[in-house]
């Protein structure tokens, strides 16, 4: 009967403790959240400042542990720069062009055998079904007995952004092939009838590189490069060869619908600014064509600038590019205008009389 009392008690004070205790932690809790409550607009931003500064400083030292990393030039592991530039260039000949490191950009050969398949408007109907979204600005006059057309291009050439100055003629008569094409064949300028031309390329008012030289086709690609063909103008000089030559160009140039506020003349010289095409675009370019060809090169282009992103310099990021990427090293190499874009001559050249009298190399 004691035990029993004994215990009785001693259940009753371990009870009293769990209510004291119990109302201790209540209260504490009361306390805690009545001083959070009342100090809320202080605690709050403190605590957003303290998380902020822990996220800096963790960013801090890891774009400081990324800094310390050393990524070695390829050239290092492949050769000198001058040996890499020489082995890029004999790929890109076969290709019909090379690269100038100076300004950074793609241009075509001289003799390249993009020569021997003169140019007609199939050329530019082929240009946008691969991925070529170019403006195109064909010129058409007659001089010394001869139909000429002088041609200017701008746009987004697959991966890289670029413009080109063709000059060709042809004394043939117009092709009339049913079925394939009715118009003019011309042929691309002999070197005695080639003419100094040069342009400057601007994206959205910003200079992306300048081309000068005596030649029949001058170009210039700057690879990595996404741009609207909207977003781009082009600033050309043509020297030609005398009066009577400047003024059936000059009036070539304002039926096809350009203002004088858009090119001037000064002596043999004649300047165009080429922005808005006047003459009517490649029916192949419509707004479908046009939008997913874009976003497939732009697509590529960031691939190209994610997987190079370690290296400044062009000929260590194609280093890269051909050992990790086989397949997107074929595709800057077949940049500007591709041999497919000249599959049509196939179809027509057997109808072609007048034979190509290009030089060589």
């Amino acid at each position: 009967m004691m035990i029993y009392s004994i215990r009785k008690g001693v259940n009753f004070m371990l009870l009293l403790l769990r209510m004291e205790y119990g109302y201790t932690a209540l209260s504490a809790a009361s306390s805690v959240w009545a001083f959070l409550n009342q100090y809320k607009y202080v605690l709050i931003p403190a605590a957003l400042i303290l998380i902020l500064l822990i996220s800096v400083r963790y960013r801090i030292a890891r774009k400081k542990r990324k800094d310390q990393m050393f990524v070695p030039p390829v050239t290092d592991i492949i050769g000198s720069e001058s040996e890499q530039l020489d082995e890029l260039n004999k790929e890109l000949a076969t290709f019909g062009f090379k690269y100038e490191p100076y300004q950074d950009i793609f241009l075509s050969l001289m003799y390249c055998w993009q020569r021997d398949f003169g140019y007609c408007r199939l050329y530019d109907e082929a240009t946008a079904p691969f991925s070529m979204i170019i403006d195109c600005e064909p010129i058409r006059f007659e001089y010394a007995g001869k139909k000429w057309m002088i041609e200017f291009w701008k746009g987004q050439y697959g991966m890289t952004t670029g413009g080109e100055v063709g000059i060709y003629y042809t004394t043939g008569n117009d092709l009339k092939i049913k079925g394939i094409f009715n118009g003019t064949f011309y042929y691309c300028v002999n070197d005695e009838d080639r003419i100094n031309m040069s342009f400057a390329l601007r994206k959205n008012g910003n200079l992306l590189f300048t081309r000068n030289g005596y030649h029949w086709w001058l170009t210039g690609f700057k690879l990595g490069e996404f741009s609207d063909p909207e977003e781009l103008a082009m600033d050309i000089m043509l020297d030609l060869y005398d009066r009577a030559m400047v003024s059936a160009f000059v009036d070539a140039l304002r039926k096809t619908g350009y203002r004088e506020n858009e090119y001037s003349v000064h002596g043999s010289r004649v300047y165009v600014h080429f922005e808005k095409p006047h003459s009517s675009q490649p029916i192949t370019r419509t707004f479908f064509t046009e939008h997913f060809m874009q976003l497939n090169n732009e697509s590529l282009c960031r691939a190209y600038a994610r997987l190079t992103e370690e290296y400044t310099d062009t000929l260590d990021k194609l280093a890269l590019v051909r050992q990790e990427s086989p397949a997107m090293y074929n595709q800057i190499l077949n940049m500007g205008k591709p041999k497919g874009v000249y599959n049509a001559y196939s179809s027509i050249k057997n109808y072609i009389k007048e034979p190509s009298t290009n030089g060589k190399e």
